[in-house]
């Protein structure tokens, strides 16, 4: 956990809190995944690999594992602790050029799932919209983005670009998280019609 505070304290907008997520946030992140038939995880942002850990204890033995860390020294620990890991890749670089990396692994098309706790909050609006932009061409039609979030104050951007599938509060987490899960949405929605559809909501 001193790993995880420091880098905290050093980039908080990019780590996006003090402590790693609990197992109650855990199970409810994997609740929404269908292990039986998913052929590519991948991850954003995974950190200290908590939820890797999980995803890894879960998949098949034939799914495919992308981790894409930003943090440097995250991402060195994360290579050491899955290294001999058949199809788990450890990538240092931006969420948002994931689609080159999948290419260079030959994973284009084959996204079942995104799970991501990046703070979008904090991150840049720009670099925060290319990355849900870029998420939503990259999960294939039947895919789902999961998301936790520690405020909803977001919630309408997302649904710009993907379809509500679920939506869970949880309190034993520090801080009390929320865990969105989506469907991605053909086209993009106009900003007037996301907030039309936010407030029939």
């Amino acid at each position: 956990m001193s790993s995880f505070l420091e880098e905290f304290l050093r980039n908080p907008g990019v780590v996006g809190s003090l402590v790693p997520s609990s197992r109650e946030l855990t199970e409810q992140v994997m609740a929404p995944i269908d292990f039986a038939r998913a052929r590519c995880i991948v991850e954003y942002g995974p950190g200290t690999g908590v939820f890797t850990d999980v995803l890894l204890q879960r998949r098949r033995a034939d799914t495919a594992l992308v981790l894409v860390e930003v943090n440097r020294r995250f991402c060195r620990q994360l290579q050491q602790r899955y290294a001999g890991q058949p199809r788990v890749h450890v990538i240092h670089g931006s969420a948002d050029q994931t689609a080159d990396y999948l290419a260079r692994l030959g994973l284009t098309g084959t996204v079942d799932y995104v799970v991501c706790g990046l703070p979008f909050s904090s991150l840049p609006r720009r670099l925060g919209w290319r990355i849900l932009e870029h998420t939503r061409q990259l999960l294939r039609p039947q895919g789902q983005l999961i998301l936790f979030q520690y405020s909803l104050r977001n919630q309408r951007v997302f649904e710009r670009l993907f379809q509500p599938r679920g939506h869970a509060h949880v309190l034993l987490n520090l801080p009390p998280a929320h865990v969105l899960t989506y469907a991605p949405r053909a086209e993009a929605l106009p900003a007037r019609l996301a907030a039309r559809h936010d407030e029939a909501a």
